[in-house]
């Protein structure tokens, strides 16, 4: 397999140099994928996308320059030098602290609907980030609408193997105002290494440039997002920096805010010490039960090329990194029908060999693991590339889970349990005091919060009022106690 890979590797970096149109490049480099999936054996199909005629027409005619706007992410910067640290108190928006004040970590409940077989939860449809690097924005908003229309609207998903079936367009919120709304990476890069500061800051930049989750979901909860038609996207500007763009003088009227932020670890992190049932699980209960994950990977050369299928990686290269939002899951009976042409009717699983993980042997040739169910993941490059606007990759198995344990191998960064994963939060309004009168007097005060602190580390249900409840009695509960206590003071 590797001599393969080498190859392949070779000639995309070969074609990188090839002079002809942005649709004949994308032609020569989509067949030699092709091959390569064709002699590995691959369970995914590759093509030109069609959505490259768009930016053909609209100017675009780099297609490595265009991939690089996909695949765009923020590099960790060397410190340019301690100087301009004096003018960070100046120019900083907000602190990490904050940042981290907003935010809920996820773990494992065990008590959530999650239902047997696939699901494919409510979700906007798929749209277009165009020639600028704004994936991560896309992929916030998108989880952002299906939140809302799964928290507020209680629109339910269910068992599809279609994914587009359970598109709704009854929000249609600005990826514009939200990418106008980056992070400055100097800024914040530089805080983070000087020893002067107590925290690290972070600045707004407009630069088109690729983005991080954990702060755009934040700008969710500091700015919220105003309609898409006060803030409209341009895809095709062409210019280094996102416009300010609004429509009318009473955008601000038409703003959603979300209140908070739920994230479940990566598996990087979580992988050492969580049993594999519970890391998946609790994926999927968030994504059931509060909406569409917001998540990132790191992209392999050959992804931009893939037209239906189970992807799984033909090369170890890298070309850059990608947000994208997690919509459901399948099962094999799903796979089945979802690409029957590919997937055999008879098989029970599908073997994964995987480059990634090849490059971490020591002592084997090859290790291939088999995948029972795959992620149904939505892209923002249009519904004219992949599959209607989607793609699928195999969810990590409990066989490899446990290898990657064992034998201290990194989880490869090119699947999407690696990172971690975001959807905003839209907390319940309490009208009446009774979920924290827990004396039952009919009054709320210091009694009861005292209460609450013996009982502080406990696994009652009755003290966990934390949003979303996580089978625990901790400082959420404690915070939560004092926002429905300041609520009944307004």
């Amino acid at each position: 397999m590797r001599k393969t890979l080498i190859i392949l590797a070779l000639v995309l970096l070969a074609c990188a140099s090839f002079a002809g149109t942005l649709l004949e490049t994308a032609a020569v480099r989509s067949a030699e994928v092709e091959r390569a999936i064709s002699e590995l054996g691959l369970p995914w199909r590759a093509g030109v996308p069609a959505i490259l005629k768009e930016y053909a027409a609209n100017g675009v005619s780099d297609l490595d320059s265009l991939i690089d706007k996909w695949n765009g992410t923020l590099e960790l910067l060397e410190p340019i030098g301690a100087p301009d640290a004096q003018d960070f108190e100046v120019q900083a928006t907000t602190r990490y602290n904050q940042l981290l004040s907003a935010m809920v970590n996820y773990d494992y409940c065990g008590d959530l609907f999650v239902p047997e077989g696939g699901f494919i939860q409510v979700h906007p449809a798929v749209r277009n980030q165009g020639a600028h690097g704004t994936c991560w924005a896309f992929a916030t908003v998108a989880s952002f609408e299906s939140a809302l229309l799964v928290q507020e609207d209680r629109l339910p998903g269910g068992w599809s193997y279609a994914p587009w079936e359970y598109q709704y367009d009854l929000y249609n919120l600005s990826e514009q105002f939200l990418a106008f709304h980056n992070v400055d990476d100097d800024i914040y890069i530089n805080s983070l290494r000087d020893p002067l500061q107590s925290d690290v800051i972070i600045q707004d930049s407009n630069e088109d440039t690729g983005g991080w989750p954990i702060f755009s979901t934040y700008n969710c909860v500091r700015y919220g997002l105003p309609l898409d038609s006060d803030f409209p996207y341009i895809k095709y500007d062409r210019k280094n920096w996102i416009v300010w763009n609004p429509t009318n003088n009473y955008w601000e009227d038409n703003i959603i805010r979300s209140t908070k932020t739920i994230r479940i670890y990566g598996g990087s992190t979580l992988m050492s010490f969580l049993p594999y049932d519970e890391y998946v699980m609790a994926i999927k209960e968030l994504l059931v039960n509060y909406g569409a994950l917001v998540t990132s990977f790191e992209v392999p050369v050959d992804f931009s090329y893939y037209k239906e299928g189970v992807y799984v990686p033909s090369t170890a290269t890298i070309r850059g990194g990608h947000a994208v939002t997690l919509v459901g899951w399948l099962d094999m009976d799903g796979l089945k029908a979802a690409f029957p042409d590919l997937i055999n009717p008879q098989a029970t699983s599908i073997t994964i060999e995987d480059p990634f993980i090849e490059e971490q042997l020591f002592d084997l040739d090859e290790y291939k693991w088999e995948a029972t169910e795959f992620w149904v993941i939505k892209n923002s490059w249009s519904e004219d590339w992949g599959w209607k606007g989607y793609y699928v990759v195999p969810m990590i198995s409990e066989e490899l889970y446990n290898f990657l344990i064992e034998e201290f191998y990194a989880l490869p960064k090119w699947m999407i349990e690696c990172d971690d994963m975001y959807v905003p939060l839209f907390e319940e309004s309490y009208e009446t005091s009774e979920d924290i009168d827990f004396n039952g007097d009919g009054i709320v005060d210091r009694a009861d919060f005292e209460l609450l602190l013996a009982n502080m580390f406990t696994t009652s249900e009755k003290y966990d009022i934390s949003i979303p409840k996580d089978g625990r009695v901790d400082q959420e509960d404690a915070s939560r106690f004092f926002v429905i206590f300041n609520s009944m003071l307004d």
